[in-house]
C-alpha cells in the first residue's frame, strides 16, 4: 500500500484498522524476538501505525503473544 494511501486509511493513528495488520506480522515478530534472546543478541522492534493504524497497540499485541 502506498504511503499515502496507508496514513489516509489510518489516520487519526487512534485505533487499530481492520484488513491493515497483516496476519503473521505478529507471529513472525514475536519468533524473532525469541531467536534474538535465545541466541544473545540485542534486538530492537520498531512499529509504524502504518502495520496497522496504532503502533501502541499493536506492541501491546506483540507482548501478548511473546508473553
Amino acid at each position: 500500500m502506498r504511503y499515502e494511501d496507508a496514513y489516509m486509511k489510518a489516520h487519526p493513528f487512534d485505533k487499530m484498522v481492520e484488513g491493515m495488520l497483516q496476519s503473521e506480522m505478529i507471529a513472525e515478530t514475536t519468533a524473532l524476538m525469541r531467536k534474538a534472546i535465545d541466541n544473545g543478541v540485542y534486538l530492537n522492534v520498531i512499529i509504524n501505525n502504518r502495520a496497522g493504524g496504532n503502533a501502541p497497540l499493536i506492541a501491546r499485541e506483540i507482548v501478548k503473544q511473546f508473553g
